[in-house]
């Protein structure tokens, strides 16, 4: 039980973690710097938007994990 609350917390750790850092590059692929090319700044839009996708999947998990720490709650 404590084990799966532990990896919950984790999991939700990490997806603030790359939330952060996605926004950083997301904020980074608009901000004008010279010398920036086109294909730096769909780099840093592409990066983010990965970076949201394994947040999103890192957060499903610990949702699933809360799902079974309820349900061993009722069982018991």
């Amino acid at each position: 039980m404590k084990q799966l609350q532990d990896k919950m917390t984790d999991y939700k750790r990490f997806a603030f973690v790359l939330l952060s850092l996605s926004v950083f590059l997301y904020i980074g692929s608009f901000l004008p710097v010279q010398g920036k090319t086109d294909g730096a700044a769909l780099i840093l839009t592409g990066g983010g938007f990965l970076l949201v996708g394994i947040a999103i999947f890192f957060y499903s998990r610990a949702i699933a994990i809360q799902k079974k720490i309820n349900e061993q709650n009722m069982n018991s």
